[in-house]
């Protein structure tokens, strides 16, 4: 565990300026009254990037420097994704550093998590079935399913057969199913798990293509399929809320999985969605790192026109730090199409005002801007539904 691993050091730096280390740094300052010395950045020549993927010159004051500033025997947790890692280790390890923490998906998972149970914010399944375990008899029925007794991810290869027996047995009562959407388009993946009985691909944007890569597909139905360039993994979504009544349902991606526990699920829960990050200033710029200023106005002209009476409540979401991403999202049926119902209204009043954005038509800026809806729904009803989190496990 990092935290662990920090007690050996008297200083540390963070290798990374986005929304993984800065969660990290916040999860560490909470939890250890810790900062690191700066941030780190810069690629194998030290060069600081700029554009999309550049950064800031400081995060709430702690500075944001080059890789060469960085002294040899410094410890470093490297709080990048696990695709950037891959570039990023080596060059390290090249480089003379040899005290490094790599803040894998897992790790990442297990540090926020930590964090947030201590300010008591956006509570994790597995934790709330602990604290039912420990604190009254109905929660005891699942004590014996939280935990594979270490801090493993839980996956089908950590999962004895048993353990895969009841998961399965507990989405056929629930009526749950999964939904991993995929493309013509999508790049080959070096590894992927097999999926479970409950986990069904859909090939989103089938009517743009003639290369069929899964049994379930967009285009029967109603659906939106020809849309898919814009909404891309929403044109599933759609799909899905359209024609697909079950107990429980929701998306996942073909490179991107809610590592989802049926087993722990019960009538005290109403969706399940990956734990948020955290984004420094707030979620606007985070936006904004991807989106022009025509989208940004699209966005706020469609929530004020739809939504009005909710309009400041949504724009402080916006400027606020938590952010859900990848529009990864189960939940009960009704709470699915709920959210789907909301969501659509807003984007086809978007649609609308394509002449005065073109790139509303031209571009997938509605795939970015459906994350911001995703994460604005969900947070503004936290005090009406019982959302819980789970891992998520990103494939590379």
């Amino acid at each position: 565990m990092l935290i662990q691993e920090l007690e050996k050091y008297n200083r540390f730096v963070i290798y990374g300026a986005q929304v993984i280390a800065f969660g990290a740094y916040t999860a560490i300052k909470g939890l250890t009254g810790r900062t690191p010395d700066f941030f780190v950045v810069g690629d194998a020549s030290g060069i600081l990037r700029e554009g999309l993927n550049g950064n800031l010159s400081e995060i709430e004051g702690i500075p944001v420097k080059s890789i060469e500033d960085c002294p040899k025997n410094t410890f470093i947790v490297v709080a990048v994704t696990e695709l950037v890692q891959k570039e990023v280790l080596p060059m390290l390890q090249e480089k003379g550093y040899l005290n490094i923490f790599a803040l894998g998906q897992h790790e990442e998972h297990l540090l926020m998590s930590e964090y947030y149970d201590r300010i008591g914010k956006f509570p994790t399944l597995e934790k709330f079935r602990e604290k039912n375990a420990q604190n009254n008899s109905n929660g005891a029925n699942y004590f014996g399913l939280i935990s594979n007794g270490n801090d493993e991810m839980i996956t089908d290869s950590t999962c004895t057969e048993d353990e895969s027996k009841i998961a399965e047995e507990s989405a056929r009562k629930l009526d749950l199913h999964m939904y991993e959407v995929g493309n013509h388009r999508d790049n080959a993946l070096s590894s992927r798990p097999p999926l479970r009985a409950y986990e069904h691909p859909i090939q989103a944007g089938a009517a743009l293509s003639d290369k069929r890569i899964a049994d379930i597909l967009d285009n029967i139905g109603i659906n939106i399929s020809e849309k898919n360039k814009q909404y891309c993994e929403m044109t599933a979504s759609y799909w899905i809320w359209k024609n697909k009544k079950h107990g429980w349902k929701g998306i996942e991606h073909y490179r991107r999985h809610l590592l989802v526990r049926p087993e722990l699920i019960g009538d005290d829960i109403d969706a399940l969605l990956p734990l948020p990050y955290i984004c420094y200033p707030n979620e606007m710029y985070q936006f904004r790192r991807f989106i022009s200023e025509d989208v940004k106005n699209a966005l706020l002209e469609g929530l004020k026109a739809v939504h009005p009476n909710e309009y400041d409540e949504y724009y402080k979401i916006l400027m606020g730090q938590y952010q859900y991403t990848y529009n990864m999202v189960c939940a009960r049926n009704e709470v699915f199409d709920a959210y789907c119902k909301w969501f659509f209204e807003i984007t086809e009043y978007i649609e609308t005002l394509s002449d005065k954005y073109p790139e509303i038509k031209e571009t997938r800026a509605l795939s970015y801007v459906a994350e911001v809806l995703t994460n604005i729904y969900f947070m503004t009803n936290q005090d009406k539904l019982n959302i819980y989190h789970v891992e998520k496990r990103i494939f590379v």
